[in-house]
């Protein structure tokens, strides 16, 4: 152990003048790579980063990875990135206090290759999971001519681009297509999941699914995250459908010229339902409520659920043999039952 315990057992060592032509850090580290392979010898080496990161703790890989570039854009060494993103393959000629034949001429008579900020490297391994020797390698096929300005964005998008054929390569990366997409396709048990607990109905699903599938089966076929597609298409509609009608926070009596909101008419329209069907049971609505003498918070919603229970009813014919009997130009309600017993059935709500 050191006699001294202010100065530790290991210290790094450099090269001053070394340090005055290439810079501190730089120096630091051509050391440190001499101490890890032969002198007197210019053959190809392995470098493993993560035993780089050992010898220099106050280093991080990335910090460690701009490093050797620098080194390499010197002409000190020869860089290649290894095959496994945790290694590097080194050559160059070292003499035993590791002073290469670089001098402060060459050094400034060559332009400094550039290098992307850190904020740009740290930007692609948070957003998108890219390790920072990854991005660092891809600067030997990047064109790094150009302004200062737009470097970091072409760079950036230069990275991405050679990301994503690399996972392309790799079958866990593909996103297979639905087997089969007609009228009787169903979105997932998770899709189902995920709509339910936004609160939108099953019923409300349900009819808008014929359209989904009508408008992707006429543009060729589904996405491949046609499931993540539909979610998002049902909730743009379920919001429009929610945010279009208006519902009062108190409870008020219909009065006898209630009409619907136009809202109404367009929610009905996409269901498929005739506005000429509605209109015929308008009547009818407004008597029973009106003798009824009950408050609703919205009537526009109750009219609404109203005409869909109707014509879904309609659409399965009559039942128990009963004769279907006119209502108006809508085509009237579909079994001989009062309105009071239709108005009164909530299993459809």
């Amino acid at each position: 152990m050191s006699s001294n315990p202010v100065f530790p057992d290991r210290q790094l060592t450099f090269s001053p003048e070394l340090a005055a032509t290439i810079g501190l850090e730089e120096a630091i580290l051509l050391q440190g790579i001499g101490n890890r392979v032969s002198a007197h010898d210019s053959r190809w080496h392995s470098l493993v980063i993560s035993a780089l990161e050992r010898d220099f703790p106050f280093w991080d890989r990335q910090k460690l990875m701009a490093l050797l570039q620098r080194l390499a854009d010197l002409g000190v060494l020869t860089l290649v990135p290894g095959q496994d993103g945790n290694s590097v393959r080194i050559a160059g000629s070292y003499s035993e206090d590791t002073n290469l034949s670089v001098t402060r001429e060459t050094i400034k008579s060559e332009p400094e290759a550039w290098q992307p900020t850190p904020e740009v490297i740290e930007l692609l391994q948070m957003n998108h999971g890219i390790d920072a020797a990854f991005s660092i390698a891809q600067l030997a096929s990047f064109d790094g001519t150009g302004h200062d300005t737009d470097r970091d964005t072409r760079f950036r998008q230069h990275v991405l681009a050679a990301w994503r054929r690399r996972q392309s390569e790799h079958n866990a990366f593909k996103i297979d297509k639905p087997k089969s997409f007609d009228r009787h396709w169903q979105p997932s048990a998770d899709a189902m999941d995920i709509m339910l607990r936004d609160g939108i109905s099953t019923q409300f699903i349900e009819l808008a699914r014929p359209e989904f599938i009508l408008y992707w089966t006429e543009r060729g076929g589904p996405p491949n995250e046609v499931n993540s597609r539909f979610i998002g298409w049902i909730r743009q509609r379920w919001s429009r459908h929610t945010g279009g009608i208006e519902h009062s926070t108190e409870p008020t009596r219909l009065a006898q010229n209630w009409q619907p909101d136009p809202a109404v008419w367009e929610m009905l329209a996409m269901a498929g339902i005739d506005r000429n069907f509605g209109e015929g049971l308008l009547n009818e609505f407004i008597l029973y409520w009106v003798d009824s003498n009950e408050m609703q918070t919205s009537w526009n919603s109750k009219f609404l659920q109203w005409v869909k229970s109707q014509w879904r009813r309609q659409q399965r014919g009559p039942h128990n043999g009963a004769d279907q009997t006119g209502g108006g130009s809508g085509g009237g309600r579909t079994k001989d039952s009062s309105i009071a017993d239709d108005l009164s059935d909530t299993s459809w709500v």
